[in-house]
């Protein structure tokens, strides 16, 4: 029994996102650590709550990241507005 209960706990600690204020009214969602799919569904629960026009800052270190990123912002209707490579991450800039 406790295996079931500690595996599920594990699946839903991988699925998160820490969100941050920046300075200007932006946003900062990282999801480092994570793959995909975890990551995506992290990126797209965060932007849930964000306002629309929020600029967000997606950090990510899951190389495909650009090219899943900009197909889900097109899906979703965000503005994808570019990214840039960090120290081991990218910043990918959207707008909800």
């Amino acid at each position: 029994m406790g295996w079931f209960r500690s595996r599920k706990s594990r699946r839903e600690s991988t699925i998160h996102s820490e969100i941050r204020r920046l300075p200007g009214g932006e946003t900062a969602i990282d999801v480092r650590g994570q793959t995909c799919p975890g990551y995506l569904l992290a990126i797209n629960k965060a932007m849930g709550l964000l306002q629309t026009g929020t600029e967000a800052h997606l950090l990510v270190d899951y190389p495909p990241c650009g090219d899943d990123v900009k197909a889900w912002a097109d899906e979703k209707g965000h503005a994808f507005l570019g990214f840039t490579e960090d120290e081991g991450f990218w910043r990918i800039r959207v707008r909800k």
